[in-house]
């Protein structure tokens, strides 16, 4: 085969590559696969109640934790059940109840560790809702209030770690 018939080829090759490459991009990708990004930091709003508060974005936590003050646990037809306030930096609060889903022990750098109720909130970011588990631990002395894990960033966001308050969250429906 000459030089100039090799180059043909090659280039028949590289073109039905290119192709086959354009039609698999080109595809319409469904809303359930589509990721959004967010900052480091966002605004949530938490279920029920709805609730807008500051949360930081932390891809090295599991699981979520919100800030819960008076947390009450008590027994309702034979299982354990919470009661707690849920409150903002700014004194915004709303009470809640519900039943704990498992308890967890947290492992602190240079303390002893502690256990955590864990329960199921509703959380909206940008406009994406889901019932998550979070822990309730008292973060009043934190700047964030709300602290938001991988199980509920886990394909659907990305996060952008230089920015900031990039989404708006708007969930309708809920209350």
């Amino acid at each position: 085969m000459s030089i100039v018939a090799t180059q043909l080829l090659n280039r028949r090759i590289m073109l039905n590559a290119f192709a086959a490459l354009s039609m698999v991009c080109a595809s319409p990708v469904s809303a359930a696969q589509q990721k959004f990004t967010i900052g480091a930091a966002e605004s949530v709003r938490i279920y029920p109640g709805g609730l807008k508060l500051r949360a930081r974005i932390d891809t090295g936590a599991a699981t979520t934790s919100i800030n819960a003050r008076k947390i009450h646990a008590f027994n309702r037809d034979g299982k354990q059940w919470v009661r707690f306030e849920v409150v903002g930096k700014r004194g915004q609060m709303t009470k809640m109840v519900g039943p704990v889903v498992r308890t967890v022990r947290i492992k602190r750098f240079h303390s002893s560790s502690v256990r955590r109720f864990v329960v199921h909130i509703g959380i909206c970011l940008g406009n994406h809702f889901q019932d998550t588990e979070v822990t309730l631990e008292d973060r009043s002395r934190r700047k964030f209030p709300v602290l938001i894990g991988r199980g509920y960033i886990a394909g659907a966001m990305v996060v952008n770690p230089g920015r900031e308050y990039m989404v708006q969250s708007n969930c309708p429906g809920r209350s």
